[in-house]
């Protein structure tokens, strides 16, 4: 399983336009083969700053996701947002899961 976990910083004003681009992109990515769950989260602090949570059950689903038609149409209105900050996304794979409660 890979898991995917980060932070995006949008300028404040530009948060509800990520909100905007987020909505479609996890609706059709959480239909995809693969996928477990994906989402993105504010900050209830800062605005403009999201939280990013992925898992899926391959590299093979998770490629598929990177070229899907959704994803293009993301990754290019973001593109007309501002970053400030940068983004931080790493992806991890996990061997072993063990629930906590």
């Amino acid at each position: 399983m890979l898991i995917v976990s980060g932070v995006i910083e949008f300028d404040p004003e530009d948060h509800a336009a990520a909100e905007e681009l987020f909505r479609p992109l996890v609706a059709e990515t959480l239909a995809e083969p693969g996928n477990v769950t994906y989402g993105f989260w504010a900050d209830i602090d800062q605005p403009g700053r999201f939280r990013v949570y992925e898992e899926w059950e391959s590299t093979d689903a998770m490629a598929e996701h990177m070229g899907s038609a959704h994803m293009a149409a993301f990754l290019g209105g973001i593109g007309t947002l501002r970053v400030v900050g940068g983004t931080g996304i790493f992806q991890h794979t996990v061997t072993d899961t063990t629930q906590l409660m």
